[in-house]
């Protein structure tokens, strides 16, 4: 996956600011640009590509809503990688309260009713040695497997990573190890 159109972070700051001063042109710049590897991204956490899309969607318009108000802390990828994990999270916890209820509710439970999609692996098949490494990835640890992504997918730096997903930069690097020693022993 390619990044060479990928904003650098003084742009992506002067999008941010042209953003919040009301230019609609730089929300869809900055949409345009992040729209697919944060989906990509989301899809990790809610495992349904729909529902992945509706998040991000969400999240570009609540960004345009409270632009006035819209700081940033660190780069704009490292914000909004942030907040759709925030939403993920989010939607993962009020799907988990509705499967609660709904089984509550239910007199007599319905075998894999609660089943989740398949990943996205299969679109890694058309060569042997990605599937391989496809498989070995999503075996990992879930916080390992975010860190595996976000480094190498979307190739943030480890600080950016640390903001991302709320842990300190020697954890990051912890979790980089771990996942490289596993997939080394994986693929061998």
């Amino acid at each position: 996956m390619s990044h060479e159109g990928t904003p650098t972070a003084d742009a992506g700051n002067e999008l941010a600011a042209r953003i919040r001063a009301g230019d609609a042109r730089a929300l869809e710049s900055l949409f345009r640009d992040h729209y697919a590897s944060l989906c990509e991204f989301a899809v990790r956490y809610v495992r349904d590509a729909s529902a992945a899309e509706d998040l991000v969607q969400d999240l570009f318009a609540d960004l345009w809503a409270r632009r006035a108000d819209w700081t940033l802390r660190e780069s704009v990828r490292a914000y909004l990688f942030s907040a759709v994990r925030n939403r993920a999270l989010n939607l993962r916890k009020r799907q988990a309260v509705e499967r609660d209820w709904e089984r509550e509710e239910t007199a007599s439970e319905v075998p894999g009713l609660h089943r989740t999609p398949e990943t996205t692996l299969e679109r890694l098949e058309r060569e042997e040695l990605s599937a391989r490494v496809g498989a070995a990835v999503e075996s990992l640890p879930e916080r390992c497997r975010l860190v595996m992504h976000l480094r190498w997918r979307e190739r943030l730096p480890h600080a950016e990573i640390a903001a991302v997903m709320g842990i300190s930069v020697k954890g990051v690097e912890m979790q980089l190890s771990r996942g490289l020693k596993a997939l080394r022993a994986l693929l061998t």
